[in-house]
């Protein structure tokens, strides 16, 4: 269940109130103009109506939630008028204030201008119901999604992630430690390691490091893997294009899509 709006902030409050002050005044110039009744009689009936009708329409905030059929809307609109009306008239006949004759002859004005105003009411708090469930799904969306990415990261990386690569060079095989290896790039069939102590080729795809490297691997290009932990910098090349700078004074190009991904591994 929704917060009622007219609880919900300070503006609400102050726009509610301005609307029932604006309603049972121009009731009230109704009596005086056309009920034939006294200041005292108009400003009281009406202070009363309008009172009733506020207490009514407040509670049809939780009602509304449960009834979005409009036949039994209309039905409840028409409904609550009889009865603030009938109330209204039975107080101000024991307070001694009401005039038959005028009641009835002012009748079908404020049945109108009751109905109007809960109709403007009824529909003003549709809207409101309509807006925070189109927030709440785009929420929902949004949390889908990003609980789907985190899904997908996750087993991308969490299974058979490697500390080392081995690669044989003739009739001898070089450890590659992770530590050491601050970039590969893609070439042809194969992946050239760059590392502190030289480079190697290994006979492997850059799909395969970029799903079993750790975090630290992030893939800026089609053509690139750098590890983060040897990023000096990062700079704008041109109109969106981007040039990740290493420690050892290596450039290396970036995507869009590589340098987001990039920015989301680095939390900026």
């Amino acid at each position: 269940m929704y917060t009622h709006p007219l609880i919900q902030s300070m503006t609400h409050r102050i726009k509610g109130s301005l609307l029932i002050l604006l309603v049972a005044g121009l009731q009230g110039v109704v009596l005086l103009r056309y009920g034939q009744a006294t200041p005292m009689q108009a400003w009281g009936d009406s202070i009363l109506s309008t009172g009733l009708l506020t207490v009514a329409g407040f509670f049809a905030w939780f009602v509304l939630e449960y009834i979005r059929v409009w036949q039994v809307q209309l039905f409840l609109a028409f409904l609550v008028q009889l009865v603030c009306l009938g109330i209204s008239f039975t107080v101000m006949t024991i307070l001694g204030l009401e005039n038959q004759e005028s009641f009835l002859y002012t009748l079908p004005l404020r049945f109108v201008l009751g109905l109007l105003c809960w109709i403007i009411l009824l529909q003003w708090y549709e809207n409101l119901q309509n807006e925070q469930q189109c927030r709440e799904m785009l929420e929902e969306e949004r949390m889908r999604q990003e609980k789907e990415k985190q899904s997908e990261i996750t087993a991308t990386f969490s299974t058979d992630c490697i500390d080392r690569i081995s690669v044989k060079d003739g009739s001898r095989i070089h450890i590659v430690h992770l530590e050491e290896l601050y970039c590969l790039q893609a070439s042809g069939d194969y992946v050239t390691l760059f590392t502190s102590s030289g480079q190697y080729i290994k006979e492997q795809t850059m799909k395969y490091f970029e799903q079993h490297l750790p975090l630290t691997f992030v893939r800026i290009h089609r053509s690139s893997i750098v590890n983060t932990d040897f990023i000096a910098r990062v700079e704008l090349f041109g109109k969106e294009n981007y040039q990740v700078k290493l420690k050892n004074g290596t450039s290396l190009r970036a995507s869009t899509s590589g340098y987001k991904l990039l920015k989301e591994r680095l939390s900026l």
